[in-house]
C-alpha cells in the first residue's frame, strides 16, 4: 500500500499466468498490484492516550497561582529513549529490519535505557476537515491531469507540506488516506503532521491500519491500537476506518474474516462505526475479505505498467462492485494514488461538532516547568470567554492541583480542518506550570497529572463552563545509559548519565558498584553531575537531564579483583536520595558478567582471489588478551588450514547491544586471506569442502598461549554444489585443434590455474594438455551465473598444435573421438595437485567430404580430372594419389600422384573446421593411354578415386573419396 515496496511483475521479472486476473492482464497489461505494507525506517512508536469529553466541576486549587510563561509550540518536540527494532515480513518473505526511533545521544544509549512514555505533540495538528476540492473528472479532463482523486500515505512519505497538499487538492486529489498503526506495536510517528497539513489544505482524511492478526485475541490488540492513535491524531468517530489486509504470511488462512469482522467490532466498541477494508483483487478472491463490510466499502489494488488511466481500465474495475481502485503507487513519482467509486465520497463522514488534541504536555528540563499546549473546538463553547487550563492529580481523587487562565491562541489550521466548529481559529491554548509545591510533590510519587481545558462564562471558572479532559500522564520516567565501562588493571572507569522526573527534591547523586552474584556492595561514590547538553536536547522533557552525566573511577580494590577473578557479575547503581522526600530513585543498570564471549561473522565470501571475514568477538577475557586472531578450519577434516592476525574495528552497534560486554565496543575484526599463500585452504576449497570460522583472543601474537576461543555455530561451502559450463566450439583450425567456452565452478576459488587437456577419448588417454591464457575473460559468463564465484573468468581458449603431437596425429588419423577436460588446479606448473574439473563429451572428428567438379577428355586423347577432397583422416597420410578407375570392369585404369595442392577458399569457407580444408583441390591430367581409349570406346563407366595414403606407393594405409559414375565419349 506504500510506496517504495511493490511486489509487481515490472519488477520481478516473473510472468504469473493467473485465472482471477486474466482479464485485467489482457486489458490493463498488470496484475494486482496489492502491496506488502511493509513497515518503514526510523517510525517513532508513540505511546498515546485517549482523549474523552466530560464536565465536572473540580475543586478549589491548592495553589491559586502559577506561572504563566508563553510556550514557543513550535519547539515542542517528543523524544523517545531507547531504540526499538521489528521486523515485518518483506514482499520476498524476507525480514525487514525498521528502527522505529532512537534518540541521538552521545555514548549510545542502551537496551536499559527507560522509554520516555509521551503524548502526540505535533503542535499544528488537525483532525477531519469538511471541505471537498473540484470534482477530479472534471478538472482533470480540462487541465490533462490525472484521474486520479485518493493519495495514501504513510511513514514513507515523513515531509509532505501543507502547500503540498494544497498543490495536490488544486490538482484534483480530494482524499488522502494516512497509514497510522500496523500490528501491535507500530505506529507511525508523522500522522498527526500528516493528518493536519492535508486537512488544512481542504482535503478529507481517512486513516488505514496493516493487518498481521492471526488470532482474536490480536485482531482486538490491533484495533484498540489503531482506535488510540486515530484518537490521538484527532480523528473523529466518524472517521472512514480502513483495514489493511494484504497477501503477507499472517493473513494466508481460512479464517481472517472470522477475525477481521472482531476488529471491527472491536473498533465499533470504541466508536469508530465507519469500516471499510483495502486488499488486492486476487486476495480478494481467495479469502473474500470485502465480505466483512461490503464491496461498496472495499478499496482494491490492482496495477498496470503505463499508468495513463483510461476509461476501458476504470470502467472495468468499477464494473467489479468495488468502492475504489488504486491503480499506480507511483503518481507524481513515488506515492500511491486512487480511483474513488464511491467509497469515500459516500461513506467518509465529516460531522464534527467538538475536537481536541493536546498537543504539548512535558516537563521542560530548561525552564524547570510543566508545558501545555493544545487546543479545544466546541459549538458548546460559544458565549464562554474566559479559559482555564486545569491540572488535577488522578491518583489523589481527581484532586485540583494548581490552574491558569489563558489566552486564545489563534490556529488558522484547525479553523481550515474545522470551519463548522465554534471558535475553531481560537481555540488554541499554552500554558507552563511551575515544578513547585502540590504538583512537584505529586510527580515526585508518580501521580498522573490529567490537564482539562475549560471554557466557562464565569470569572472564577468555577460555573457555566464546557470541559475537556484529557488522559493523565505518570511524570516517572526513569532513562539512564551506561556510555562506556573501561576495566583495566587500575580499576573501573563508568561514564554515562542518568535523568529522572523523580529526581526532582532529591539532591544526592551516589554511584554503587554492587556484585550481583553474591549480593555485596562493592564501593560506591557521590556523583557530582556533569552537564550532558546531548542528554538534554534528546530528552528535553525529563527532569535534570542537561546536568545528568557521571563520570566515576573505581579503584581495583581486592573486592573488585576477586569478582572478576571469579567471573561474578558487576552491577552499577544509579541513585537520587534526600532526607527531606525520602525514598530512592534508582536506575540498575544491567549486570555485567566478566565471563562473556561471544562473537558473529558477518561477512564471509570470496573477493578475487581472497576469501575475507568481518565480524565481531566480544569477550571479557580480551583485556587480559589483546590479540585478535581468526582460524579458518576444514569441518570435513577438522584441521586448519590458515590463520591470520585480524584488524581490530570499532563496533559501536555490538556496545549497544552488548553494553555489558567490556569491549564490545572495540570487537570488531577484519580478516582477509590470500588464497594463494595458504595451500591448505586451496586444497578444501577446491575439494568442496566447507569452513568454520574460529575467532581467537590470545596473550600472544602467533595465537598459542592463553587463549579465548568462539567457534562460528555454521560451516560455510562456497563450492554450493552449483557449476555452470559450455563449451562453444571444437575443431580443427589451421594445424590445430581448437576448443572455446567456459567453466564456471565456485570451487575454482582455490585454484592457482587453468587448464584444459585434450583425451583420446577412444584410448582414454590423454594427447595434449595447456594452462589457460586466452579468452578467461567472461562477463556475459557471470552476468548469468552471478552466484557461482570465478565465473566471470571461467573462459578459455586454447590450441593444440597437431604437428609433432604424434599422439594427437595418431587419434585423428584413425578416427577417434576426442574429448576437452577443463580443469581448475592449485598446481601452476603441472595442473596436477588437487584439482576439480569437467568432461565435456566426446567429439567425433572422422570427416570425408568432397566432389569431381569436372571429367574431361582433351584432343590429345588425356583425360583431365579436378575437384576437392577433405578429412581430417588425411593427417598422418603424407602421399596423395588421384585415380582414374574403371568401374564397369573394376579396375584400376591409371593413377597420378598429386605434388601440388590447389587452394580452394570455398571450401574453407564451407568446411573451416575440417583440416586442410583451404588446400584440399586437385587437377590432375591422364596421359592418352591405350587402356583409357579402350575404356571410353567401350562405354565403360569411369570413376575418380581421391586417396591419401600412409605409403608412398598408394596401395595401404589410406583413405579414399570415390567419385559417382562418369561416361565420357571420344
Amino acid at each position: 500500500m506504500e510506496a517504495k515496496k511493490r511486489f509487481k511483475l515490472y519488477k520481478s521479472g516473473k510472468l504469473w499466468c493467473c485465472a482471477a486476473v486474466a482479464f485485467g492482464v489482457m486489458a490493463f497489461g498488470t496484475v494486482d498490484g496489492q502491496a506488502d505494507d511493509a513497515t518503514p525506517a526510523a517510525a517513532t512508536t508513540s505511546q498515546v492516550s485517549m482523549a474523552t469529553s466530560q464536565a465536572v466541576t473540580t475543586p478549589a486549587a491548592d495553589n491559586t497561582s502559577s506561572a504563566q510563561t508563553s510556550t514557543d509550540p513550535a519547539k515542542a518536540t517528543t523524544p523517545v529513549a531507547g531504540s526499538t527494532t521489528t521486523t515485518a515480513p518483506a514482499d520476498n518473505g524476507a525480514s525487514v529490519a525498521k528502527t522505529e526511533s532512537s534518540a541521538s545521544v552521545s555514548g549510545n544509549p542502551t537496551a536499559e535505557s527507560a522509554t520516555t512514555t509521551t503524548l502526540n505533540v505535533q503542535q499544528q495538528a488537525a483532525v477531519p476537515v469538511t471541505s471537498r476540492a473540484v470534482t477530479t473528472a472534471a478538472y482533470a479532463a480540462t487541465n490533462n491531469l490525472t484521474t486520479a482523486d485518493t493519495l495514501d500515505i504513510s511513514a514513507y512519505q515523513p515531509n509532505i507540506s501543507e502547500e503540498t497538499f494544497r498543490q495536490y487538492h488544486n490538482q484534483g486529489i480530494n482524499n488522502v488516506v494516512v497509514k497510522l498503526s500496523e500490528s501491535t506495536g507500530w505506529t507511525n510517528a508523522y500522522a498527526q503532521q500528516q493528518v493536519s497539513r492535508a486537512q488544512a489544505a481542504g482535503m478529507a482524511v481517512s486513516a488505514y491500519h496493516f493487518v498481521r492478526f492471526t488470532t482474536a485475541a490480536q485482531a482486538q490488540a490491533e484495533a484498540q491500537l489503531f482506535a488510540r492513535m486515530a484518537r490521538s491524531v484527532g480523528l473523529g468517530n466518524d472517521t472512514l476506518m480502513i483495514a489493511d489486509v494484504e497477501d503477507v504470511p499472517q493473513t494466508r488462512y481460512g479464517g481472517i474474516v472470522n477475525n477481521l469482522n472482531v476488529f471491527f467490532q472491536t473498533l465499533s466498541s470504541l466508536g469508530y462505526t465507519n469500516h471499510g477494508v483495502y486488499t488486492g483483487l486476487s486476495y480478494d478472491r481467495q479469502y473474500n475479505v470485502s465480505s466483512t463490510v461490503g464491496k461498496a466499502r472495499t478499496w482494491v489494488a490492482m496495477y498496470y505498467l503505463d499508468y495513463s488511466a483510461n476509461a476501458t481500465r476504470s470502467n472495468y474495475m468499477r464494473s467489479l462492485g468495488y468502492g475504489a481502485w488504486q491503480y499506480t503507487d507511483r503518481w507524481n513519482g513515488s506515492i500511491d494514488a486512487s480511483i474513488d467509486f464511491g467509497m469515500f465520497a459516500n461513506y467518509a463522514g465529516h460531522q464534527t461538532t467538538s475536537a481536541a488534541n493536546l498537543d504539548n504536555f512535558n516537563i521542560n528540563a530548561n525552564n524547570n516547568t510543566l508545558d501545555v499546549a493544545g487546543w479545544f473546538a466546541d459549538n458548546n463553547n460559544e458565549g464562554k470567554n474566559n479559559r482555564y487550563v486545569i491540572l488535577l492529580d488522578q491518583d489523589n481523587g481527581n484532586r485540583e492541583i494548581v490552574r491558569q487562565q489563558v489566552s486564545a491562541v489563534s490556529r488558522p489550521d484547525v479553523a481550515n480542518a474545522f470551519s463548522g466548529i465554534y471558535g475553531a481559529g481560537n481555540s488554541g491554548f499554552n500554558a507552563s506550570f511551575a515544578l513547585t509545591g502540590s504538583l512537584a510533590d505529586a510527580i515526585a510519587k508518580g501521580h498522573r497529572i490529567q490537564v482539562i481545558i475549560r471554557y466557562t462564562s464565569s470569572g472564577d471558572g468555577n460555573s457555566d463552563y464546557n470541559d475537556h479532559w484529557f488522559n493523565g500522564t505518570a511524570f516517572n520516567t526513569n532513562i539512564a545509559n551506561l556510555d562506556q565501562v573501561q576495566i583495566t588493571n587500575g580499576g573501573i572507569t563508568i561514564v554515562g548519565w542518568h535523568a529522572a522526573d523523580q529526581a526532582a527534591g532529591r539532591n544526592l547523586h551516589e554511584l554503587i558498584l554492587l556484585d550481583s552474584t553474591t549480593g555485596k556492595e562493592l564501593a560506591r561514590q557521590t556523583v557530582n553531575n556533569v552537564s550532558r547538553a546531548d542528554v538534554g536536547r534528546a530528552f528535553g522533557n525529563v527532569y535534570n537531564s542537561g546536568n545528568s552525566g557521571f563520570n566515576v573511577s573505581f579503584n581495583m580494590n581486592d573486592k573488585l579483583k576477586a569478582a572478576i577473578m571469579n567471573g561474578d557479575s558487576l552491577q552499577v547503581i544509579s541513585r537520587y536520595s534526600s532526607q527531606e522526600n525520602g525514598g530512592n530513585i534508582d536506575y540498575w543498570f544491567t549486570p555485567q558478567a566478566l565471563n562473556n564471549n561471544i562473537a558473529a561473522v558477518d561477512d564471509f565470501s570470496l573477493y578475487n582471489g581472497h576469501l575475507r571475514v568481518t565480524g565481531w568477538h566480544a569477550a571479557d577475557k580480551s583485556v587480559l588478551e589483546p590479540n585478535q586472531l581468526i582460524l579458518l578450519i576444514d569441518n570435513q577434516t577438522g584441521k586448519e588450514v590458515a590463520r591470520v592476525n585480524a584488524a581490530t574495528v570499532k563496533r559501536p552497534d555490538i556496545a549497544r547491544l552488548y553494553p555489558s560486554v567490556i569491549n564490545s565496543g572495540n570487537s570488531g575484526f577484519v580478516a582477509d586471506f590470500n588464497i594463494a599463500e595458504h595451500s591448505g585452504l586451496q586444497r578444501a576449497l577446491l575439494e568442496g569442502h566447507s569452513l568454520r570460522v574460529l575467532a581467537r583472543y590470545c596473550d600472544s601474537e602467533s595465537g598459542e598461549g592463553n587463549v579465548t576461543d568462539y567457534w562460528s555455530k555454521q560451516a560455510k561451502s562456497f563450492a554450493n554444489d552449483k557449476s555452470s559450463q559450455r563449451l562453444e566450439s571444437f575443431g580443427i583450425d589451421g594445424n590445430n585443434v581448437r576448443a572455446t567456452g567456459w567453466y564456471a565452478d565456485s570451487r575454482s576459488a582455490g585454484a592457482q590455474a587453468m587448464y584444459v587437456i585434450l583425451l583420446d577419448a577412444t584410448t582414454g588417454r590423454e594427447v595434449g594438455r595447456q594452462q589457460v591464457t586466452n579468452g578467461r575473460a567472461r562477463a556475459d559468463v557471470a552476468a548469468a551465473n552471478p552466484e557461482i564465484y570465478g565465473a566471470s573468468q571461467s573462459g578459455f581458449d586454447v590450441a593444440f598444435n597437431i604437428q609433432g603431437n604424434d599422439a594427437l596425429t595418431a587419434a585423428l588419423k584413425a578416427g577417434h573421438q576426442l574429448q576437452v577436460v577443463a580443469r581448475y588446479t592449485n598446481d601452476k606448473q603441472s595442473g596436477e595437485g588437487t584439482f576439480v574439473h569437467y568432461f565435456f563429451a566426446p567429439q567425433s572428428f572422422q570427416q570425408n567430404l568432397g566432389y569431381l567438379d569436372s571429367l574431361t577428355m582433351k584432343q590429345d586423347g588425356s583425360v583431365q580430372a579436378s575437384g576437392w577432397h577433405i578429412s581430417n583422416q588425411i593427417i598422418g597420410r603424407p602421399y596423395h594419389y588421384v585415380i582414374l578407375f574403371d568401374a564397369t570392369q573394376g579396375r584400376e585404369i591409371t593413377r597420378v600422384r598429386v605434388s601440388n595442392q590447389v587452394d580452394r577458399p570455398d571450401i574453407a569457407k564451407l568446411y573451416p573446421n575440417v583440416y586442410g580444408s583451404a588446400t584440399s583441390g586437385f587437377s590432375v591430367n591422364f596421359a592418352s593411354s591405350a587402356a583409357i581409349r579402350q575404356a571410353i570406346s567401350s562405354g565403360h563407366s569411369l570413376q575418380v578415386i581421391d586417396r591419401y595414403s600412409a605409403a608412398q606407393d598408394g596401395n595401404s594405409d589410406y583413405v579414399d573419396l570415390w567419385s559417382s559414375l562418369r561416361r565420357l565419349s571420344l
